[in-house]
């Protein structure tokens, strides 16, 4: 096993900068956001040419500031914690002295506070949702049964359903890299001289090309500033070392991101400050990077080859990287191996060094990786190394499933090969998609809740979905079955109402210049992403429930139509009572039946249905701009607030116990051995879910201990890509480890853990989501 490389007392430093800021944020003045948009709102233009000019206005009013020791410049261009937070919103009225500092005199605050105020009463960024949309008026009153907003625990909550999409993204960073702002800006202006001013579309495609212009100004002046203020601080230096520093920050935000860089430090510098460009446009969250060697690879070869470049300083610098990237919280995915555009295996010493690079620094990072029947095994091994020192990265995406799942929904092949994770699990292809990731989630174990109960919550009497009839009211298991999935039906419909009217709403006042401008084929056809200009545009669902409702359809099976242990009655009274003087019944349900997740075929078998046919229902829906319906199988941490809407369930669940994570098997139910976990969801059908799916396995330290754990864990990572499992988490972690860190978080609580799609420290983790972790089965065989 290789051992961590010591980071450079630089490095070190870089590291407790970042730990102590939690991220790469500066005292920024709170009001910056609010000027900004002022100074875009105040001046004749579209929605978006308003949103350009007002990252353009941002990126000329942020504060700019190059820390000590740093050669990667740049920060956030919002505060820690606050995002984009309007000043005059969450504050009161601001101090004379702030607003003076960003130009604003004391007799313009009131027309800067009516700016912000009709931004947010207009509802032209997400946050601030319009009450009524001109594009599509009030919404069906039927349609909206059961429809709730995040973090929901309301029994009559089913699904939600977004439509809107920010900050879920991976954009083309590869061509900002190759011909930065500049290029993309000429390609620009040639689009508004060959198009002629008679052309019927004109008007529409020069509204978004104003735009487009704006923010490429945008990341020329953010390269600017910084560029000025290294010079600055360069005459000022008191030491050879000090000015060298700072005079190669100058050079390098001289050259990028206004031109293609030339160096492999040109080229992370130009992606860190488009990064800041991204998060600045729509926050931080998911805005990830997508496929890092494969578009650094090329300067990184060039560079090493040339002499220019060792490989222990690109270490150095894709450490920094790391450091500038931390948040506690961090899904900005990055995306190693996988294959090239020909099919050929893409992993590169850059993909090792990056990994190792990852490890040197030891701090959250969302890494994964891409693997496939020929991955390299060295690269599989490096990867488990990572694994097995915890925190629950990196985690393993299966080509094998996904370009399928892809390619058979409309992506050709070549670009299916090119995808990458968002965040969590989410797929896309970057720069290339406007992916509406986790566009809805879908409660299927409340649905067959529903359909026990005539498609009323039992909790409170409200009819919710369809009335489809009692448990009682059904012959046999197949009738049964087909009232679960008449709701499923219903609400994947309602799901996709209120997603498609999201997007209408979106095209109406939500428009991503930048994120346009990094995407193809936006700039060819003078449209935002959110209006049509992207080459593939989809939503993305989430179904969560599979391993619960498989649980629960084999106990109705066996239980109650095949042995008749219970009757229809019974049952229902037991889920009623939430199982309260109905022990037995209780017992039953609990031990009668097989349970997924221990490579039982019958219950197995449910489980698959279950996943097809939801992907099935969601296959023959189309949005406004005839994008497909994809599926995540994959419950993110809302399988907390998803179990607390739904009472108890055939499996012997109780009432608001939180459903399984994703497709793993439900909290400690798994107790045939690691094997015949992955064996039972190898069965399930990956290579139709073209969101992707997700599994945390936890591992006994034990297991994995020494160089016969590694070779295991390796095994284990292999067998499971061979068989089709599509997307792997692992911890490695033991109960009486996390019961430690829970009982005394200030000395143990620095663990880090897989939680749901993200790593996290323990600590930082809310007590319910703690208490499944713990529950879940730590495999030692």
């Amino acid at each position: 096993m290789k051992v961590k490389t010591k980071l450079s007392s630089r490095l070190e430093a870089v590291r407790e900068d970042v730990l102590f800021r939690k991220g790469s944020f500066i005292d920024f003045n709170p009001y910056c956001y609010d000027v900004a948009f002022w100074r875009a709102w105040q001046r004749d233009r579209s929605f978006v040419q308003i949103r350009a000019e007002r990252l353009l206005e941002l990126v000329r009013i942020a504060d700019i500031e190059i820390r000590p020791h740093w050669r990667l410049a740049g920060e956030h261009l919002m505060n820690r914690g606050v995002g984009h937070t309007f000043g005059f919103l969450a504050k009161e009225r601001p101090p004379v002295e702030r607003m003076e500092e960003l130009g604003v005199a004391s007799d313009q605050f009131d027309e800067v506070e009516r700016a912000v105020r009709d931004w947010t009463d207009l509802g032209v960024m997400r946050r601030a949702r319009p009450r009524t949309s001109v594009s599509v008026g009030a919404a069906d009153e039927e349609a909206t049964r059961g429809r709730t907003g995040w973090g929901y625990s309301d029994t009559t909550a089913v699904f939600i359903a977004i439509g809107w999409m920010e900050n879920h993204s991976v954009r083309d960073y590869a061509k900002l890299i190759r011909i930065g702002f500049g290029g993309l800006r000429g390609e620009i202006e040639a689009r508004l001289v060959e198009t002629d001013i008679t052309d019927p579309d004109r008007p529409q495609r020069e509204n978004f090309w104003r735009a487009a212009l704006a923010v490429c100004d945008a990341g020329i002046l953010l390269g600017q500033r910084y560029a000025s203020e290294a010079r600055r601080l360069a005459a000022a230096a008191d030491s050879e070392v000090e000015r060298e520093r700072l005079e190669t920050i100058a050079a390098a935000c001289e050259r990028v991101p206004e031109h293609g860089a030339r160096t492999f430090a040109e080229a992370v510098q130009a992606l860190w400050l488009g990064h800041i460009l991204t998060c600045g446009e729509d926050g931080i969250n998911a805005n990830s990077i997508g496929r890092m060697d494969q578009f650094l690879e090329p300067y990184y070869s060039a560079d090493v080859a040339n002499g220019t470049l060792t490989r222990e300083k690109a270490r150095e610098v894709m450490q920094e990287l790391a450091c500038k990237l931390y948040l506690e919280y961090d899904v900005q995915a990055i995306t190693l191996g996988g294959v090239h555009v020909d099919g050929t295996d893409a992993v590169s010493d850059l993909s090792h060094l990056i990994l190792d690079a990852t490890d040197d620094v030891d701090l959250i990072r969302d890494l994964s990786v891409r693997l496939h029947k020929d991955s390299p095994p060295g690269f599989v091994r490096h990867c488990c190394e990572l694994v097995i020192r915890g925190g629950g990265i990196p985690f393993f995406f299966n080509d094998d499933c996904f370009l399928p799942a892809l390619s058979n929904r409309g992506i050709p092949i070549e670009d299916a090969r090119d995808y990458a994770p968002i965040g969590c699990i989410e797929l896309t292809i970057p720069g290339k998609a406007n992916p509406h990731a986790v566009s809805g989630w879908l409660n299927g174990l409340k649905c067959l809740e529903l359909a026990l109960f005539d498609g009323k919550d039992p909790a409170t009497g409200t009819q919710l979905g369809p009335k489809t009839g009692e448990l009682g009211s059904f012959r046999d298991f197949e009738s049964f079955y087909a009232a679960y999935h008449a709701q499923i039906e219903c609400f994947s419909k309602r799901i996709v109402y209120h997603c498609n009217r999201g997007e209408l709403e979106q095209r109406e006042r939500g428009p991503l210049p930048l994120w346009s401008v990094l995407t193809d084929d936006c700039v060819k056809r003078g449209r935002d992403i959110t209006d049509g200009g992207v080459v593939y545009n989809y939503h993305a669902i989430c179904f969560s429930g599979t391993a619960d409702i498989a649980d629960s359809l084999m106990a109705i099976r066996k239980l109650v139509f095949e042995e008749k242990r219970t009757t229809t009655d019974e049952l229902l009274a037991a889920l009623r009572a939430n199982f309260e003087g109905h022990e037995n019944v209780h017992k039953l349900l609990i031990n009668g039946a097989p349970k997924y997740g221990n490579d039982i075929e019958e219950v197995d078998e449910l489980a698959v249905r279950v996943a097809r046919d939801v992907v099935g229902v969601f296959d023959g829906m189309r949005s406004p701009l005839n994008g497909r319906y994809f599926v995540h199988l994959f419950s993110f941490r809302l399988n907390i607030p998803q179990g607390q809407a739904v009472g108890a369930t055939p499996d012997g669940r109780m009432a608001g116990e939180p459903l399984a994570y994703s497709l793993s098997a439900h909290q400690g139910r798994d107790e045939a051995g690691v094997t015949a976990m992955l064996n039972s969801l190898a069965k399930l059908p990956h290579d139709q879910a073209a969101g992707a799916t997700a599994a945390i396995i936890d591992l006994s330290p034990s297991f994995v201990k020494g160089a016969q754990g590694l070779d295991r864990l390796v095994q284990l990572v292999t067998s499971a890509i061979a068989m089709g499992v599509g997307q792997l988490q692992w911890n490695v972690t033991s109960v009486e480890r996390l019961r430690q860190a829970q009982e005394d978080p200030e000395h143990y609580g620095n663990i880090a853990v897989r939680v749901a799609g993200y790593s996290q420290l323990f600590k930082l983790i809310d007590r319910p989501m703690q208490e499944h972790i713990i529950a879940r089965t730590k495999h030692a065989s």
